[in-house]
């Protein structure tokens, strides 16, 4: 996951150079609701053998621009994520829904009705709900004492990056985004040393859609 970052980087940098030259004065301030579908899943050291996690994200956002090429873009949504793996027999899930603040830096082409874009920045996940799905047949005692099956996870705020890749079509005061994203995660959703995992990192990938309204 983390190979395609710096092609997406790469492929954004012509249009970084593209907007230094353009000088004119496009300020736009929009606001409107995001929503996506995803597929989630955890990147354990040792490995563990692990399946997709559908989760579907909603909120709000504010794009501002002020320069036509280059603006930025602020989320604050709802996310289900988390992980399956398989289990013996069976199949056992970890569903983690959280309060998330995206934050983008965006990049566009040209200056037509449809606009082909770039997006990049940081998120921030603070944990809202922590459920699990056991699979038939689940014995604690045959797991290790530090076991994450079968318990509550600790609180722990999640923060990574989010890239998208995809298009804008103006209408108007109306701006209709829609855009591929790949998330890869920084931080460990469980504590090193504290369960039979070393490492545990959130990655995922979705389709994500938006509609914006210009205020000024």
């Amino acid at each position: 996951m983390m190979q395609l970052l710096p092609i997406l980087l790469l492929l954004a940098l012509p249009q970084v150079l593209c907007s230094q030259q353009d000088s004119s004065d496009f300020r736009r301030l929009q606001i409107g609701l995001v929503g996506g579908e995803w597929r989630h899943f955890v990147d354990f050291t040792p490995t563990v053998d692990v399946l997709t996690l559908t989760g579907r994200s909603y909120g709000v956002a504010v794009r501002y621009f002020d320069k036509q090429l280059v603006g930025f873009q602020a989320e604050l949504t709802h996310a289900g994520s988390g992980w399956r793996e398989n289990y013996g027999d069976g199949v056992y899930e970890r569903r983690i829904d959280y309060a998330e603040l995206q934050l983008l830096t965006q990049f566009s082409v040209g200056r037509g009705v449809v606009q082909p874009m770039l997006q990049l920045g940081p998120y921030l996940s603070v944990p809202l709900t922590d459920t699990e799905v056991l699979p038939a047949g689940f014995d604690p005692d045959l797991e290790p004492d530090n076991t994450y099956r079968g318990r509550e996870l600790p609180f722990r705020l999640n923060y990574g990056l989010r890239a998208g890749l995809g298009f804008n079509i103006e209408a108007g005061p109306l701006t209709l985004q829609a855009d591929g994203r790949i998330l890869q995660g920084f931080s460990n959703l469980l504590k090193p040393g504290e369960s039979q995992v070393a490492t545990s990192i959130r990655q995922g990938y979705g389709a994500h859609v938006a509609l914006f309204y210009a205020i000024r």
